[in-house]
């Protein structure tokens, strides 16, 4: 993609631009709503009581506004903040959104961020304007990604296998790299975890040796729904994991690279010897499935690919995958349950049709 002023390598339509770069009125007001007050201060405190992590969230999500406002229309950037927000202005921007080809769900969040935002600016003001704009685009909700072809887990742990296998006793920086590709692609394929948690894995915190086994434990505060999750890795999958920590972790860590931090008891270390970014585990992953499939498939489709597993080889005990992937309820994980039931009685059928003409 092109460079852009907000970085070299991403189109700056598509940056969010940075809290640095907002319009000063833009700045101060969130610094209000970040900064806790008390029942006498109406000017602070409306984002206190989030997370870091909503409240970054939100605050990228404005800053993607606030690019689109910067490219089609600088001007608006001079007009106070919620004035800037007018109902023409945010069909432009989901406008804007599809026609990069972002997929429905991407909108719906970007919306739902900007509207966030605007409450703080203007918490009497009627912002229902933005949430009409959302029943739009959710009525014509098209999925950025076609899943006729479903991926099985074991498919996904064979390829991580398969890497770490093709590695045997090298021991160079390179080979290192691929066998840590593979032990993620391999131990995501067991444990569909969130990428956020899945890159902020940590030895002796979230990857724990107890017991004589390893445990993923997630404690509720680092979890999307706020559950507690705790599994035990499979033995298969266990001697891997001792290798990348006896030989190819040391490895990545001692590499000095140009990008060199503190790794700390960080379980994923890039080739630069510094902690990887979930964007890099991202692209690492996406870059190894696409050379065996044909396709890539990102992290996030591993959790689809556990369910699809689950509900197809076990749809007797289909309802565990609401908490191996972190849904509060099982309503979330019905459509994979669904679909394999739908797959197996087509095949029925067809075995029926079959046995009726005498083909089998």
């Amino acid at each position: 993609m092109s460079g852009g002023r907000y970085g070299p390598t991403k189109a700056p339509e598509r940056r969010c631009m940075p809290l640095a770069l907002w319009p000063e009125a833009d700045r101060l007001a969130w610094a209000d709503a970040l900064t806790p007050g008390t029942i006498f201060d109406d000017h602070l405190g409306a984002r206190a009581n989030h997370s870091a992590q909503s409240n970054y969230k939100a605050e990228r999500g404005y800053g993607r506004f606030l690019t689109f406002c910067s490219i089609h229309d600088p001007a608006c950037l001079d007009e106070a903040p919620a004035a800037r927000i007018t109902k023409d202005r945010v069909k432009a921007y989901a406008r804007h959104l599809a026609d990069l080809e972002n997929g429905s769900q991407t909108i719906l969040g970007r919306l739902q961020e900007l509207s966030e935002v605007a409450w703080v600016l203007a918490p009497m003001r009627d912002w229902s304007f933005i949430n009409r704009t959302a029943s739009r685009v959710r009525a014509r909700h098209k999925p950025v990604r076609a899943k006729d072809r479903i991926m099985m887990s074991d498919e996904l742990a064979q390829l991580g296998y398969d890497l770490m296998d093709q590695v045997g006793d090298l021991t160079t920086v390179k080979a290192a790299c691929q066998f840590r590709d593979g032990l993620m692609i391999a131990l995501l394929a067991y444990v569909p975890i969130r990428r956020k948690n899945f890159t902020q894995l940590s030895l002796g915190e979230s990857l724990v040796w107890r017991q004589e086994q390893w445990f993923i434990i997630l404690k509720p505060d680092d979890t999307k729904t706020h559950a507690w999750f705790e599994t035990i890795l499979p033995e298969t999958l266990v001697p891997y994991l001792n290798r990348y920590l006896e030989r190819h972790r040391p490895a990545l860590v001692a590499s000095n690279g140009r990008w060199k931090k503190a790794t700390g008891a960080a379980l994923w270390i890039s080739a630069h010897s510094s902690p990887m970014t979930g964007i890099a585990i991202y692209d690492g992953i996406c870059r190894q499935t696409r050379k065996r499939f044909g396709e890539h498939v990102s992290p996030h489709l591993f959790r689809d690919a556990a369910a699809s597993t689950l509900a197809t080889e076990a749809p007797d005990v289909v309802r565990i995958a609401a908490p191996l992937l972190g849904h509060r309820s099982f309503q979330t994980t019905e459509k994979y349950y669904r679909k394999a039931k739908a797959q197996a009685g087509h095949s029925r059928y067809i075995a029926a049709i079959s046995k009726l003409r005498g083909d089998v």
